[in-house]
């Protein structure tokens, strides 16, 4: 069966962590770029969209004291679950629309590959621009319009036609009256073959839940076949940061 992405993420909630249990240097290196670019100060208030599980905010707060609590923030109330439950942390179970259009003002905004999820872009920058204080920062993690990643042929393919191009989103911040730069920031994986398959068959990324079942066993029997003299994948992990600032 296919999923809704709502079912998606509910689903995924309890594996989710255990994905990136061994990721630590990657989680470590992003939330590095993250701070930097949203030039993070001690007494910022920061929410996090779409922030799944936290993994992103609770590296955060490992690398910087901020005296606020990150505001937590995901539509599917399963995995905000796995976000902790204290003082470092507020969790708001809501659609990312609804929340930019609600009272609140923010110092910084992170929004990191869920864009994409999103139908009406210009709604949400919007309401965003408006809930940032001025020299606010609002910081677009997306992944670029073709990726490298070592999947089936029919996934980098339906990938491409469903991925929002950041030019795009570039120029709808800037009609908004964001002021906007583009970074490109590479990360290098090696993964063990067994694990990064047993992602895809859980679906790890939104984009396999696409396919059902049957079209997923077909797909990981192609990879098979493509990877089956090597037992690590190499491949470069490119992530588009789209800084946009008020």
């Amino acid at each position: 069966m296919k999923y809704s992405i709502q079912e998606h993420y509910q689903k995924l909630a309890n594996q989710y962590d255990d994905f990136w249990a061994n990721s630590s240097e990657f989680i470590y290196f992003l939330t590095q770029a993250i701070i930097e670019n949203l030039q993070l100060k001690l007494t910022d208030v920061l929410v996090d969209l779409g922030c799944g599980t936290g993994i992103y905010s609770k590296a955060i707060r490992t690398q910087i004291n901020l005296e606020n609590k990150i505001i937590c923030v995901d539509p599917s109330d399963k995995m905000l679950e796995k976000t902790p439950n204290n003082s470092y942390y507020q969790t708001v179970v809501k659609d990312a629309i609804e929340f930019a259009h609600e009272p609140g003002n923010y110092d910084k905004i992170l929004i990191k590959e869920m864009i994409h999820h999103i139908n009406d872009k210009e709604k949400l920058l919007t309401g965003l621009f408006n809930r940032l204080h001025d020299q606010g920062i609002l910081l677009i993690i997306l992944l670029p319009p073709t990726i490298e990643y070592p999947l089936f042929q029919q996934a980098l393919s339906v990938y491409e036609s469903v991925q929002p191009h950041y030019n795009n989103l570039v120029n709808l911040c800037e009609k908004i009256g964001f002021k906007t730069t583009v970074n490109f920031i590479d990360y290098h994986v090696s993964i063990s073959k067994e694990k990064y398959f047993n992602m895809v068959r859980n679906r790890y990324m939104s984009l396999l839940s696409r396919f059902d079942d049957e079209e997923l066993n077909n797909g990981l029997q192609e990879m098979r076949e493509n990877y089956k003299n090597v037992s690590d994948l190499e491949f470069c992990d490119r992530f588009v940061f789209l800084l946009a600032k008020k």
